[in-house]
Formats: C-alpha cells, sequence, structure tokens
C-alpha cells in the first residue's frame, strides 16, 4: 500500500493506494495523521477509491486513525469507500463507527 498526502484548506486527505494490510505503508499513514496533526489539522479525510482489498490488520491502521483525531476533537471521514472495505466494515460492525462519503468533494463538504 501506498500513501498520498495533500491538504485542502484546513483539512488533510490522505489517499491510499493499493491493499491495507501489514507492511511499512502502515507507518506512512500514522506519519500522515501525526504530521496533520503536528500541523494542527485535525480534519481528516481518507481517501480510499483506490483500495482493492483490506485486511483486519487493514481495518486496525483505519481504526488507529479514527481514535487519534477522535480523541484531539478533530474530524475523520472515510471517503469513496470500495464494496470490498465496506463489506468488511459491516461484517465487523465497524460500519456505525465511521463517518462515509461518496466522494472526497463530499467529504471535504462535510467537514465545514
Amino acid at each position: 500500500m501506498s500513501v498520498t498526502i495533500k491538504n485542502v484548506g484546513n483539512t488533510t486527505v490522505i489517499g491510499i493506494v493499493g491493499k491495507m494490510m501489514l507492511g511499512f505503508g502502515a507507518d506512512d499513514f500514522y506519519e500522515a495523521i501525526r504530521n496533520a496533526i503536528d500541523y494542527d489539522k485535525k480534519k481528516i479525510v481518507v481517501d480510499l477509491s483506490n483500495v482493492q482489498f483490506i485486511s483486519s490488520w487493514g481495518i486496525g491502521i483505519l481504526l488507529h486513525g479514527y481514535t487519534t483525531v477522535n480523541n484531539l476533537e478533530g474530524k475523520f471521514v472515510l471517503a469513496a469507500v470500495p464494496e470490498i472495505v465496506n463489506d468488511a466494515l459491516v461484517k465487523t460492525k465497524l460500519d456505525t463507527i465511521f463517518h462515509k462519503c461518496d466522494s472526497v468533494e463530499d467529504a471535504l463538504k462535510s467537514q465545514d
């Protein structure tokens, strides 16, 4: 998995590409969140449009991000969630925890 970072106003958009599994990509995701928080950007949108598969570790990565941002009274939104990821969230009953939007644009609007 690879991670991209884009700042849009006071929101950080973190894009994830590939398979959310084990590996150094998790460190990149954690670092992206830490950097956003260090720059006082507590509004995070995670673009999942290019995720092809998610493992339990990948779900854990998202939960860690959500918890970190939520504990700082920030906003954490999942955008463009593929069906395969949404199915995993539904099966684990985590779909009720995450705020999800159909697109990055919708997620950015929801941050206001």
